[in-house]
């Protein structure tokens, strides 16, 4: 038995070789093209999201085919051993659970291979998530800086204008020559900093609470209904503020109109995570006020 399992397992290993490494390719492919596309493509960014949305859906079909084939070709072959093993211990009136102490650490060591990989390419998933759009914000934040750092006129006295080059929407700008009110309309690239990128560059800036959470968020919905809990609710709160925090201020960075709605856009994420993801409305979790996030 131990022989054929050892022969299932080489296949089995063979075969998350294969998908490991198909995800890294495609995960470097993604690193190298796609930044370089939205330059290609004079900082349209639909182009960049179609790829980028393709590209995803190959990794988690990649991903998906670890329970795929452990489920139609892994298992069935494990349990046509496990059949026919416990018939000839049952025919010689042997015991059925020395077997199983025997047989069962070999199926779960099998088993925890296609789990581990399988978290292990979703984490994966999620870095590339936030550093391959980062990587393209970033041209598209540059060269909107650029369009913003040219010299724009009154359109009565033709005086320059000052302007912000951190404002990517249009706006009114008073003369300090004429007092004309000016229309300041900053393009769609300029535009696309918000539509775009900021998302990108804050979820950047908050790249290590984002993992955190992934983390804690994991081990939290792998704990048992039957065991003590290792992690809580409110510490999965919290670890979740911190990262919402630190993505909200990010934002706030890039376009400093965001502070308006900061506390709200906290208070609205909080409840989604309350909401959907321990699944409880009337968890008592408070969000910490200013003076308490200063201490």
């Amino acid at each position: 038995m131990e022989q054929e399992i050892a022969q299932i397992a080489e296949r089995w290993d063979a075969f998350l070789n294969k998908i490991e490494n198909r995800f890294h390719e495609i995960v470097d492919e993604a690193h190298a093209a796609l930044p370089a596309l939205l330059q290609v493509e004079h900082f349209d960014t639909t182009p960049f999201g179609v790829a980028w949305q393709g590209i995803e859906t190959q990794l988690k079909e990649l991903i998906s085919k670890i329970s795929d084939t452990w489920q139609e070709k892994v298992t069935p072959a494990l349990e046509e051993i496990q059949e026919r093993e416990e018939a000839a211990v049952e025919d010689r009136e042997g015991s059925l659970d020395e077997f199983y102490a025997r047989f069962y650490p070999l199926y779960e060591r099998e088993q925890s291979k296609g789990h581990t990989l399988e978290h292990q390419l979703d984490r994966e998933l999620r870095i590339a998530g936030i550093r391959v759009p980062a990587a393209a914000a970033h041209l598209l934040h540059d060269e909107a800086r650029k369009a913003l750092a040219k010299t724009f006129q009154c359109t009565q006295c033709q005086a320059p204008l000052q302007l912000s080059n951190n404002f990517f929407r249009s706006y009114y700008q008073t003369c300090d020559y004429c007092q004309t009110v000016n229309t300041f309309e900053p393009g769609t690239i300029a535009r696309n900093v918000e539509h775009f990128a900021l998302h990108a560059l804050a979820e950047e800036a908050a790249f290590e609470e984002a993992l955190a959470y992934y983390d804690m968020e994991l081990k939290y919905r792998s704990q048992r209904d039957d065991e003590s809990p290792v992690l809580s609710k409110e510490e999965l709160l919290q670890c979740y503020t911190a990262y919402a925090e630190k993505y909200l201020k990010a934002r706030i960075e890039i376009i400093p109109d965001y502070a308006n709605q900061y506390e709200s856009d906290l208070a609205s994420r909080i409840e989604h995570v309350r909401k959907w993801t321990l699944g409880e409305h009337g968890l008592d979790f408070s969000i910490p006020t200013n003076e308490e996030r200063s201490r």
